[in-house]
C-alpha cells in the first residue's frame, strides 16, 4: 500500500512538472486599430490593363478595427471606416461596414464585404498596408474600369 502511494505521488509529480515547464501556447491577440492614409486607387481597364492616369486621384483615411483573436492563425471578426476623396474631393464615407473573416496567413489578413469587396493587412510591412479592391459586375456598363482598388498605409 506505502509502495503505490509513493508511485502515485511521483507520478502525479512529474505530470506537474513536466506540464509547468512546457511550452504554452502564445497568448492570443487583443483586439487591435489600424488606421491610415489612402495614397492612392489602382483602376483595371474592362480589357484588365491598369489604367494610366487612373480613372481619377484617390486620397482619404482608413481605420480597421479587429476584434480580439479566440483562436490561432483564425482571422478575428473586423469592421472597417472608410473616407475617401476623388480629386481632393468627398467622395464615399464608410462610417461602419462589418467585415467577414476570409483568411489569416503569415500576417496577413484577408476579409470581405459581401461578394464583391475584398480588404487585405498586410502587417509584414513596415508600415502596415491596406487594400480596398472591388470587382464590378456590370460588363462595363456603368464605367470604364471593371475594378479599382484603394490602397493605403498605417500610420
Amino acid at each position: 500500500r506505502k509502495n503505490i502511494l509513493t508511485y502515485i505521488v511521483a507520478a502525479l509529480s512529474i505530470l506537474v512538472t513536466s506540464a509547468s515547464s512546457s511550452p504554452g501556447a502564445p497568448p492570443l491577440q487583443p483586439p487591435q486599430n489600424y488606421t491610415g492614409m489612402l495614397t492612392h486607387g489602382e483602376f483595371l481597364s474592362c480589357d484588365g490593363q491598369i489604367l494610366n492616369p487612373p480613372a481619377y486621384s484617390v486620397d482619404g483615411t482608413w481605420v480597421l478595427n479587429i476584434d480580439r483573436m479566440t483562436e490561432a492563425q483564425v482571422p478575428p471578426p473586423a469592421h472597417v471606416t472608410m473616407v475617401v476623396f476623388n480629386n481632393g474631393s468627398p467622395y464615399l464615407l464608410f462610417p461602419y461596414i462589418e467585415l467577414t473573416p476570409i483568411s489569416l496567413q503569415d500576417g496577413i489578413y484577408t476579409y470581405a464585404n459581401g461578394t464583391q469587396v475584398t480588404v487585405t493587412l498586410d502587417t509584414n510591412t513596415t508600415p502596415a498596408t491596406f487594400s480596398w479592391h472591388v470587382e464590378f459586375v456590370d460588363n462595363c456598363t456603368l464605367r470604364n474600369y471593371q475594378s479599382l482598388t484603394y490602397v493605403g498605409v498605417a500610420h
